[in-house]
């Protein structure tokens, strides 16, 4: 398996070599306050895209609207550091960047998510991954680590989508869609009663300089394993319209109506002989979710000068039966109100010597009500395990500078955040249910932090920039982290702090219409407070905050497109991590991260057709912290074809060309050893996209 990993770093080697013979064009300092093409904003100062550090990965509109996954997770997971896990292609969740979700099994933590400038993580710092559909994404940018602290706390990173296109005043209207069929990879083979599918359109016409945008897409999957199937119905309006006085407006509502089943995980005898087996089916463990959103922005661009404001309102509903054994099972019901504010501005001055000066100020303030409560299967209103509702308030308030010139950029922040949650309720305290018996649970938490944030870089010739980087990132228990999941009390956790230094190297190299992008970093990152779940002395697990959790790895990211006779071209990218994580108190790997991972895409385009191959690698990794137990080492080759018209474009490909067996969801640290998930087998695709002008 391992020889996968050398040839993909091999090849990354060569790109990297060949790089070191070809000399490139100067850039021209422009000004970091007018987005142009090419441009990042992640550091929220828009950014050239060769003057941004390799931390930052930027995903088009080509690797986001790809037929050959229905989520975001094969982009996502061909970015070295990144590693996203799904259920049944649409169902369960979950995202870890550089090991930031060990303590979040179900749900995405750690990680901002922010659309058309929009910030959707809720106050508690739970990420609504669920509402994206990357066929209505034009990019997306991932910034790791706790340098992502520039936008609020979360010592993971952060995700910036945007949902549209650039903005066009010229009138116009256009039609289009899009529909994908799969098998569903399991062992019975293909059959049209098992096919998962999925469509979707788009209607947008712009006139007299207000845009109109309309969405619309339904899914249907039916999953590899029994109880593993999942569903979505979701609409979006959003109204865009811009002004002579360089202001623009956004109007942005949502509706989106999903359910999931949770399958539960395997031991490792159930899962080599019974892969299609689901504990999960027994007790109907599922989630019903349903989101509604409203939002609004209005935007200002001059010459040396921008300003934001983006407000958010959000309404969730969820259903939870859950449960895998006798022992472990029950049923959740859960609502949320939740609204955010963001502004922001920035402004440039020359100075001299041919340096400029931008300085920027940034607010964000979100709340959030929640209301909880758990109780037995079958479901009963007179008695609950516990029954809270929680309050929770988080101010984020920041200003910084960036100093640059044709050579050098600096860039400096000091961030304070204020978090205040107050959560009262009743639980049943020993575990059983009797009313008479509840006890209460009461909650008034409150810290204010500060996050400094430096990022120093400077060019080498031709070749690219060196830069070195620091940041300081705080996250705090979420709502779910309140209470004691065996005996229902508070459990009173501190919040997570988490130091960060990188150092790398990337750059841009044009040659004879090609070109060949790197980059090549280091890190290491330190978390005191460590939130997670550890097994207790009677083989069971506890919650609690934990010293010594520690993050050392390497990262390397290579791609090129090489043009070739009768306008032929030939895309290759690769990337490959090394990671070193470890709770220095409790284990010397941590559970969930692999020792290395890897990927390679191949892409040969014509005029018309475009025939690509993607191949994924992880190596082993461990599952529990005091135990010598570690998943095999897996791969993955996936392999498509697509053709294209003046307006359609036509995908047919093969997901898990060999068929390799191996779990997509590993369930850590768990009671029993039970942390099989098997993942689908060899399926097959097709879709369409179209348009009408």
């Amino acid at each position: 398996m391992k020889f996968f990993s050398v040839a993909q770093l091999a090849l990354a080697a060569f790109l990297f070599s060949s790089s070191a013979t070809i000399a490139g064009d100067e850039q021209s300092n422009s000004d970091t306050t007018v987005v142009e093409t090419a441009t990042i904003s992640a550091l929220r100062i828009p950014t050239p895209e060769d003057r941004v550090s390799g931390n930052v990965h930027r995903l088009n509109a080509e690797a986001l609207q790809n037929g050959k996954s229905p989520d975001l997770e094969d982009a996502l997971n061909s970015l070295p550091g990144v590693r996203m896990e799904t259920r049944g292609f649409g169902g369960s969740r979950r995202l870890q960047i550089r090991s930031s979700g060990i303590r979040a099994p179900f749900a995405v933590r750690n990680v901002h998510m922010l659309m058309d400038g929009f910030v959707l993580t809720n106050a508690s710092g739970i990420s609504p991954l669920d509402t994206w559909n990357p066929q209505w994404m034009a990019e997306l940018e991932v910034l790791k680590g706790p340098v992502g602290a520039i936008y609020g706390s979360g010592y993971g990173g952060v995700l910036l989508g945007q949902s549209l296109h650039r903005y066009s005043s010229a009138n116009a209207s256009q039609l289009k869609g899009y529909s994908r069929i799969a098998s569903n990879g399991s062992n019975s083979g293909v059959s049209l009663s098992e096919m998962s599918s999925e469509s979707g359109f788009q209607w947008q016409s712009v006139a007299d300089s207000i845009e109109w945008t309309m969405r619309g897409f339904w899914s249907e999957t039916p999953g590899g394993r029994l109880h593993e199937s999942n569903g979505r119905k979701q609409v979006e309006v959003h109204r865009r319209k811009a002004n002579d006085r360089a202001r623009f407006t956004h109007l942005w509502l949502g509706w989106m109506d999903a359910s999931w089943d949770l399958p539960g995980s395997l031991n490792a005898s159930d899962a080599a002989n019974s892969p299609a087996q689901s504990p999960g089916g027994t007790y109907d463990a599922h989630v019903d979710r349903m989101r509604s959103w409203l939002g609004y922005s209005s935007v200002r661009k001059q010459s040396d000068k921008q300003s934001g404001l983006w407000v958010y309102l959000q309404h969730s509903d969820k259903e939870n039966p859950f449960g895998t054994s006798a022992f472990f099972n029950g049923y959740k019901d859960e609502s949320e109100q939740f609204s955010s504010v963001r502004w922001w501005t920035a402004k440039s001055k020359s100075l001299g010597n041919d340096f400029k000066l931008t300085w920027d100020k940034t607010a964000i303030l979100r709340a959030e009500r929640l209301s909880l409560k758990e109780t037995d299967l079958p479901t009963s209103t007179d008695t609950y395990r516990y029954n809270i509702e929680s309050i929770t308030t988080n101010a984020w308030a920041s200003s910084g500078g960036r100093l640059e010139n044709d050579n050098w950029q600096f860039d400096v922040q000091i961030a304070l955040e204020w978090m205040q949650r107050s959560t009262e309720g009743e639980g049943s305290g020993n575990g059983s249910i009797d009313e008479n018996d509840y006890l209460p649970i009461v909650e008034n938490y409150a810290h204010l932090t500060a996050l400094p944030y430096f990022g120093l870089s400077r060019k080498l010739n031709d070749y690219g920039r060196v830069f070195l980087q620091y940041g300081k990132a705080a996250s705090h228990p979420t709502t779910f982290e309140l209470v004691d999941p065996d005996n229902y009390t508070a459990l009173n956790l501190s919040p997570e702090r988490a130091n960060a230094i990188e150092l790398g190297w990337k750059g841009e190299i044009p040659a004879a219409n090609s070109f060949i992008t790197y980059s090549l970093q280091a890190y290491q990152q330190l978390v005191s407070d460590a939130i997670a779940s550890v097994p207790a002395a009677n083989d069971g697990v506890y919650v609690d905050n934990i010293e010594g959790l520690k993050m050392t790895g390497i990262e390397a990211f290579f791609q090129t497109n090489l043009n070739l006779a009768n306008q032929h071209t030939l895309h290759l990218q690769t990337q490959a991590s090394l990671n070193r994580h470890s709770f220095e108190q409790v284990a010397e790997t941590l559970p969930g991260t692999p020792l290395h991972a890897s990927s390679f895409l191949v892409a040969y385009a014509a005029k018309k057709w475009t025939i690509s191959a993607m191949h994924y690698w992880n190596d082993q990794m461990p599952l529990h912290n005091s135990k010598d137990d570690w998943s095999n080492a897996h791969q993955r080759l996936d392999a498509w074809l697509s053709l294209q018209s003046r307006a359609n474009v036509w995908q047919f490909g093969v997901r898990n060309v060999l068929n390799a067996q191996y779990s997509s969801w590993f369930q850590t640290n768990a009671f029993g050893g039970r942390y099989f998930n098997p993942a689908p087998g060899r399926l097959i695709w097709l879709s369409w996209k179209w348009q009408i002008n």
